[in-house]
C-alpha cells in the first residue's frame, strides 16, 4: 500500500462525483486528494486511518475528509478472504471547494458552511440525528438529475451546520499535505506506520526507508507534518488504544501490545501525556458512560 496523490476525473455532465460501489474489500491505497469526501459505509468493518487518527469502523459509519488528509479504510482480514456472503458497499461524494463558483462560500450567508469545511481539515465523524439525514440526501442524490444533484450537495453541507453531531478525528497539530515533488519520501515513512504501527518502528529504520541521515529526516518529517516522528508514531498507537479501550474488554496490557506499546510502564506515560489520564481512567470512565 502506498500513499499517493489522487487525481480524480473530471466529468463534464456533473461537477461532483457521487458513486455508490460494492465490492469483496475496500481497496483504495492510504492516499489523499484536494477534493472533500464523504464516505458512508454501507457495509463493511476494519480500522479508519485519517490522519493522526486510527479507530475501528463498521456498517453506518460516515467521515466527512477535507482537502489533502491522508485517509485509507482496511476492511478486516475476512474480508480479503473474498467470502461470497460478505461485501463492503459504501456511497462516496467527492467535490471541490469552488463546486458552487469561486466566491460563493465567502458569502455571508454561508459563513457557518465554510466553518465546517475548514473544520474538516481534521476529518469529521458525523453521528446522531445528522448522520440519518445526511445518508437520506447521499440517497437521493444518487437518484437525482440536474440541479437537484446540486441542491442536495447544499442541503447536506447546511445539515452539518449542526456541530453536536460532529466529531473531529485528527489531533489540532495535525495538518493536510500538499502534492509536491519529494512527497513520495513521506508517503513511504506514513505507508510504512500505518500498515506496522503495531509493531517495533525505529527512527533509524525510517531515515533509512526516506534515504536520508537521521538529523535530515528529523527534520524533513516535522516540516511535513508539524510533529516529531515520534509524536506522529505515538499519536497514532494512543488513538487505537482509545478506540479499543472505549469497544473491547481487553486488559490495559492487552491493549497496550497490540497498540505497539511493549511495556505497560511505557504505554500508561505516553498514554497520560497524550489523553491528560492513566489507561485505565479512560477506561473506566467510557465504561461508565
Amino acid at each position: 500500500m502506498k500513499a499517493q496523490i489522487e487525481y480524480l476525473s473530471a466529468n463534464i455532465l456533473h461537477s461532483f462525483r457521487v458513486k455508490h460501489t460494492i465490492l469483496p474489500y475496500l481497496d483504495n491505497p492510504w492516499h489523499y486528494h484536494p477534493e472533500y469526501e464523504l464516505l458512508y459505509i454501507i457495509n463493511g468493518s476494519g480500522k479508519r486511518f485519517v490522519g493522526d487518527s486510527v479507530e475501528n469502523f463498521t456498517h453506518g459509519d460516515l467521515v466527512l475528509v477535507g482537502p489533502n488528509l491522508p485517509h485509507v479504510w482496511k476492511n478486516d482480514d475476512r474480508y480479503l478472504r473474498k467470502d461470497p456472503n460478505i461485501n463492503a458497499e459504501v456511497i462516496v461524494i467527492q467535490f471541490k471547494h469552488d463546486v458552487f463558483g469561486d466566491h460563493f462560500f465567502a458569502l455571508p450567508e454561508f459563513k457557518e458552511i465554510l466553518k465546517i469545511l475548514n473544520f474538516s481539515l481534521r476529518g469529521l465523524k458525523i453521528t446522531g440525528l445528522t448522520k440519518n439525514e445526511v445518508i437520506r440526501e447521499m440517497w437521493s442524490i444518487l437518484e437525482s438529475s440536474g440541479a437537484r444533484r446540486i441542491t442536495g450537495l447544499l442541503n447536506i453541507l447546511i445539515l452539518l451546520t449542526k456541530l453536536n453531531d460532529l466529531t473531529p478525528l485528527c489531533s489540532h497539530s495535525f495538518r493536510g499535505l500538499k502534492h509536491e515533488v519529494k512527497s513520495e519520501k513521506l508517503d513511504k515513512v506514513l505507508d510504512h506506520i500505518v500498515s506496522n504501527f503495531q509493531s517495533t518502528i525505529l527512527l533509524d529504520d525510517m531515515a533509512d526507508l526516506a534515504n536520508m541521515s537521521k538529523t535530515a529526516f528529523c527534520r524533513f518529517f516535522k516540516s511535513k507534518t508539524a510533529k516529531t516522528f515520534n509524536q506522529y508514531l505515538t499519536d497514532i498507537r494512543i488513538s487505537y488504544a482509545c478506540e479499543l479501550l472505549m469497544d473491547s474488554d481487553l486488559s490495559i496490557s492487552q491493549v497496550g501490545s497490540l497498540c505497539g506499546f511493549n511495556n505497560q510502564s511505557f504505554f500508561n506515560r505516553q498514554f497520560k501525556s497524550v489523553k491528560g489520564e492513566t489507561p485505565s481512567e479512560y477506561h473506566s470512565r467510557y465504561k461508565n458512560i
